[in-house]
């Protein structure tokens, strides 16, 4: 078939053909569209109109072919994605209404630019794994566009993402992986990191590509440094390593202030003893909100606490703040909040500012209120009270952010990602959970509300039932249903209760004579018990059951890629700690780096753009990195062109099959 092709191409060039419509097999480019065509170019019986030699050659991944139509000046237009609305050529199709024509020539088209052969012989071979990158995301977005494509959609991004896999599985030594992984083209990140590509690839999220052998062993070099021992300590050995170093802190803060970079500080710099005296500070601050929840509330008078009570925990909070402060800075907004982790501190931070806050009016307030009036008479809206609760909850974040340490360990590392995913399939299930509970909310929000506070006796026994409160009104009936979730509502919330008084309880007046005899209102009763019913069955047995499902299926799933899954979360702490040049907080708040950077970043006027400022500290990396990482270095390029070669020698046996 191809041969065919290439015979009808090589008509096309002969003198006095060029430029002519010879049929559906010439290349059709943007200008050839504008040409006109012969009235007999239809459709072949093997190749639709758009098939071009170069496409069907990429598709049958014929590097030889592809290699030779390439040179000859044979090209092949990017297809535009089913989102686009362009009016050169999108529009224009649209109008056409032949939506089966142009949806087997974009998925042809994708098709064609996702094969490893074109990857490696256009224009961007330059750099086929960024290409991976952004073409992977492309053909998600394409799936997520286009629904009925999806599956086909989601297997070439599969394709495309095992390619970039298979040009790190093809470096054979260390250094040609970190030639790979010091590339900056792609990469958003603006501040100095020793490997760029390997942010890329995570703000793309290959988890694949990140979690391969040859780069996680690179990295966890740099992790390490030249401390091979630890790989070596027991689980006891380590844990008594993490108090020797909560001992040495005081030695730590001195070097990193009076001698940051002299050789005695060498070993405090290298990432895995950041993360520890990280971890050391973090544990103090977490020790003094603990002290400080648990006080004895009987003690604490109006006002502001003591001094001594919450300035320890107001200068960590002002640490942590500079330290995200300056995070945000080098990454800039948009990077910055697509970590959760990063939204997460950021809320937590701000509950403890708020609390501060609201504890510094209390303070205020205690000049003009008296300080004898005991809590139960105060407004529930005090500020004391309000800042007693948004502590509460910043102090529950701040003992959860040890989750994040979790993914450092093979055993809990993969249950913390599933938690996070589960976590995920909760929030698909609460559409569901808030659409039923606003239906049955609804409709039983006031349909006891006659019977609210009625009271019947009975005349031989002497004894009363009174009306539940379950669906008098809307927020009691809220309240019913969310609870019943979990079992946790009385059987007797939909019982009617009809009062056998004259009057109704606190009302105006009955309507009828004081010894005509109550009714039973067994209709309305029905219908209560229906509906709450209804809604148990619905909810517990059916929903409930579903999302238990839809969880074990994500954990299943996360067990299965366990290796990936816990070493691109592995990945994520490493380059977390690897990013940080200077003390933990609150130590970060002295004359360093990170106030430095900080106070450069707000003083310069182009702070904006989220450049390197001169003079920044690295990580321990060389200042001419930037210069020689991109795909236009020389070494780059070289290792590109071997890992092509390498990777179609060792396909070339499939090819050919």
């Amino acid at each position: 078939m191809l041969d065919r092709l290439l015979e009808f191409d090589e008509t096309n060039d002969r003198p006095g053909n060029r430029g002519k419509g010879c049929g559906w097999n010439r290349v059709r480019s943007d200008d050839d569209v504008k040409m006109d065509e012969p009235e007999d170019d239809g459709d072949s019986e093997e190749f639709p109109r758009f098939m071009t030699p170069l496409m069907l050659a990429t598709q049958c991944g014929l590097y030889e072919t592809v290699e030779y139509l390439v040179n000859r000046g044979h090209k092949l237009d990017r297809p535009h994605p089913p989102q686009c609305t362009c009016s050169e050529r999108c529009m224009v199709s649209a109008l056409s209404a032949d939506v089966v024509s142009d949806s087997c020539k974009r998925l042809n088209g994708y098709w064609a630019i996702s094969n490893p052969t074109f990857i490696c012989t256009t224009s961007s071979s330059s750099d086929p794994v960024l290409e991976c990158f952004r073409l992977h995301e492309e053909l998600l977005r394409c799936g997520s566009a286009e629904q009925v494509h999806n599956a086909t959609y989601t297997y070439m991004a599969a394709q495309v993402r095992q390619f970039a896999v298979e040009m790190i599985v093809n470096c054979r030594t260390s250094d040609e992986v970190k030639i790979m992984l010091r590339n900056r083209d792609g990469c958003k990140f603006r501040g100095q990191f020793p490997y760029p590509r390997l942010i890329t690839a995570m703000d793309y999220k290959q988890k694949e590509f990140v979690a391969h052998t040859n780069i996680q062993q690179v990295l966890e070099t740099a992790w390490l440094g030249d401390w091979i021992e630890w790989k070596s300590y027991t689980g006891p050995q380590k844990l008594m390593y993490l108090v020797w170093r909560f001992c040495m802190l005081p030695v730590t803060v001195a070097l990193g202030v009076l001698a940051p970079n002299s050789g005695l500080n060498r070993s405090n710099r290298l990432p895995i003893n950041r993360m520890f005296n990280s971890l050391v500070t973090y544990l103090v601050f977490l020790g003094l909100l603990f002290a400080h929840s648990n006080a004895d509330k009987f003690k604490v008078r109006r006002g502001a606490p003591k001094l001594s009570t919450w300035l320890p925990i107001a200068v960590f909070v002002l640490g942590h703040a500079v330290e995200k402060t300056k995070l945000r800075l080098q990454q800039g907004p948009e990077r910055f909040f697509r970590n959760m982790w990063n939204v997460f501190d950021t809320v937590k931070l701000t509950l403890f500012a708020m609390a501060f806050l609201c504890w510094a009016l209390a303070g205020a307030q205690a000049g003009w209120v008296s300080d004898d009036l005991d809590r139960k008479y105060w407004h529930w809206s005090d500020p004391q009270l309000v800042a007693e609760g948004l502590f509460t909850v910043a102090t529950v974040m701040a003992y959860l952010r040890l989750l994040f340490l979790c993914q450092l360990n093979y055993y809990i590392g993969p249950m913390q990602v599933s938690l996070g995913k589960v976590l995920h399939d909760f929030g698909k299930f609460a559409t569901f959970l808030a659409i039923i509970m606003v239906a049955f909310t609804c409709g039983l929000g006031t349909y006891y509300s006659y019977y609210a506070g009625m009271v019947r006796k009975d005349p031989e026994t002497g004894e009363t039932v009174r009306q539940e409160d379950s669906f008098v009104t809307v927020p009691d009936t809220f309240k019913t249903l969310f609870w019943g979730i979990f079992c946790m509502t009385s059987l007797e919330a939909p019982n009617v209760v009809v009062g056998n008084e004259a009057h109704r309880p606190g009302g105006d007046g009955g309507g009828g004579p004081v010894d005509a005899e109550t009714q039973s209102h067994r209709f309305t009763q029905l219908v209560g018990f229906g509906l709450f019913a209804a809604f148990e069955v619905l909810m517990v047995v059916v929903m409930m059951n579903m999302l238990i499902a839809a969880m074990s299926d994500t954990f299943q799933g996360v067990t299965e890629n366990a290796e990936y899954e816990w070493l691109f979360g592995r990945t994520k702490v490493y380059v977390s700690y690897m990013l940080q040049d200077d003390m933990p907080p609150p130590f970060n708040l002295l004359p360093t780096t990170g106030l430095l950077f900080c106070a450069k970043r707000f003083a310069s006027k182009s702070w904006r753009g989220y450049g390197r400022l001169p003079g920044d500290d690295g990580c321990g990396v060389d200042s001419d990195l930037d210069s020689r990482s991109t795909a236009a270095a020389p070494e780059f390029r070289e290792l590109m062109a071997e890992i092509v070669k390498r990777y179609f020698t060792m396909h070339r046996p499939l090819v050919e099959h």
